[in-house]
């Protein structure tokens, strides 16, 4: 797996324009990864870049295509990693970025996933000409593990706002052993403090309640996941009362927000929570 990630400590990144609504995003000509985007008509001073994280069935075009709408009306350039399953097969390569192996043994840092975005982020500001570098991040279901470890993991990001909606377990605010817990995760209260001091919304669907194993991992660990509720938005719920504990024993101010949406479509529905977050970031991304 490491042979994988040897690109990332290239320090070179560039950039090609294929089409009107992808590009490759090349990591020393040794891997192009796929970005999807959606941009407005008339790029201005006041557009704002909104990175997304696709799910489980790394379908980034499908992803783009559910933000076409809201980035048009709200100004907004939307991209779209797609990372496949042939070189990012699992959970622990692609929700988990990348940060430990199966067998609990750490991954040098400049090859996590996460250290993709940033300067993914920051290419896009510069590539497409945007007057300000006020950019948040979104994810749904795998995407949304994604993000919110993203944040816990690396509260120093620059992003002004990062969302998570459905995900299906928590990096919990517990001592389990990572990734279902903070022991071993090399998370210190002094990197909570700074996330928790970040600007962080976790979106639930009130529909989003199925009590089944919906992936052979989830199956595997199901009974350690329903210890942090019965379906996602309990524990969703869960996870947020319990950040606001840790951040009052941390004495910390919390800047972390829960929304539930009313969805209909059970876990399904990014159609359903796009409107909702792209709302937010408009107002946040000013």
């Amino acid at each position: 797996m490491k042979k994988i990630f040897n690109f990332l400590i290239v320090l070179f990144l560039a950039c090609s324009i294929e089409s009107a609504e992808m590009f490759k995003f090349s990591y020393n000509d040794i891997l192009d990864l796929p970005v999807y985007f959606i941009s407005p008509k008339n790029i201005n001073q006041k557009t704002r870049l909104v990175v997304v994280m696709h799910g489980r069935k790394r379908n980034g075009e499908e992803y783009r295509d559910q933000w076409i709408e809201k980035a048009k009306e709200l100004n907004l350039l939307v991209i779209v990693p797609e990372f496949n399953e042939s070189q990012f097969p699992g959970v622990y390569e692609f929700n988990y970025g990348n940060m430990f192996l199966e067998t609990g043994e750490s991954i040098p840092r400049n090859q996590h996933l996460f250290s993709i975005i940033e300067p993914l982020a920051n290419f896009s500001v510069n590539k497409f000409k945007l007057k300000s570098n006020k950019w948040g991040i979104y994810g749904h279901g795998a995407g949304a593990h994604f993000v919110h470890r993203y944040i816990l993991h690396y509260p120093e990001a620059s992003h002004t706002l990062a969302i998570a909606a459905n995900l299906g377990w928590y990096l919990s605010m517990t001592d389990q052993e990572w990734p279902f817990g903070l022991t071993n995760s090399n998370i210190d209260d002094q990197q909570l403090k700074k996330a928790f001091s970040r600007y962080f919304l976790l979106m639930l669907g009130r529909a989003d309640t199925s009590t089944k194993p919906n992936s052979a991992y989830v199956k595997e660990n199901w009974e350690t996941i329903t210890l942090q509720g019965p379906h996602r938005l309990a524990r969703g719920r869960n996870f947020f009362r319990s950040a606001i504990n840790k951040s009052k024993e941390l004495d910390q101010f919390f800047k972390w927000g829960m929304v539930e949406v009313p969805t209909t479509k059970g876990h399904s529905n990014t159609e359903q929570m796009v409107p909702y977050a792209a709302e937010m970031f408009y107002a946040r991304l000013k």
